[in-house]
Formats: C-alpha cells, structure tokens, sequence
C-alpha cells in the first residue's frame, strides 16, 4: 500500500510501515515544513497514497461526506493521543498490519486511530458501518 505520513508524524515512523510492505514517504520529503493541508492532500490524490495524520480535522473536509470528492486513497487520523518517541514504534506497528490486511479497500474510507489501554483501536468513520446484526 502507498502510504503518505504528515508532517507531525515521525519520519521515524516510515521504517516500521516498510516492514509490513508499504510504499512509504513523509510529506518533508516533497514539502518544506508549513505545507498547507490543501497541498498535502493534493500530493496523496496525485500519489495514489493513504495518508496518516494526527491532524485528521484538518483533512476530513477535503473527502466525504463533507466534499463531493469521488476517489480518495484513504485517511488514517490519530486521535486524542500524541505519538510519543516511546509509543511511535508501536502504534505504527497496529496501522502497518491493518493495512496489509485492508489493502485497496481503504480507498475512500475515513479511520480514527484511538488508544485504548495498552493497545490501539482503529475504527471506520465513513462509510459508517451498518450493523445488520438486528441489534441496537
């Protein structure tokens, strides 16, 4: 999977993700520092590339439901938690494995990245998930 790291995400982060396989580049490796979101975003459409951010309210308008942007390679927001230089290793390791197993069908899906005690929980936004299980 191509994967496009913001800049308040580690570069030290890159080498985990290419463990799991991924095609990974950080945006201060196309940009200088204060690139705007805009151009961030546009640089993951031309790319093809997911993209990691602990600024996902600042990226959610550009894709739906809040846009009327028809293919998007997908958004992974860190949410409510800082990564750490302790906690980096670890919460790259959750994000590189689920999306060896999601692959291409992150594409135009929205995920928050969440902590949940001493582990890390990745949760669809949107589409949002219908439960058809008959439960409330």
């Amino acid at each position: 999977m191509k994967v496009l790291l913001d800049e308040n995400i580690t570069r030290k982060s890159v080498s985990v993700l290419e463990k799991y396989g991924h095609d990974v580049i950080h945006v201060l490796d196309r940009f200088d520092p204060g690139k705007k979101d805009e151009d961030v975003f546009q640089l993951a459409l031309r790319e093809q590339r997911a993209l990691i951010t602990l600024n996902g309210k600042d990226f959610i308008v550009f894709i739906p439901p809040r846009s009327s942007l028809t293919l998007h390679y997908g958004l992974i927001w860190l949410r409510g938690f800082q990564v750490t230089n302790k906690s980096y290793e670890y919460v790259m390791d959750a994000i590189g494995r689920f999306l060896k197993n999601k692959g291409d069908f992150i594409k135009n899906t929205y995920y928050v990245v969440k902590r949940d005690k001493d582990t890390y929980k990745i949760i669809q936004r949107f589409p949002k998930i219908i439960n058809n299980s008959g439960g409330k």
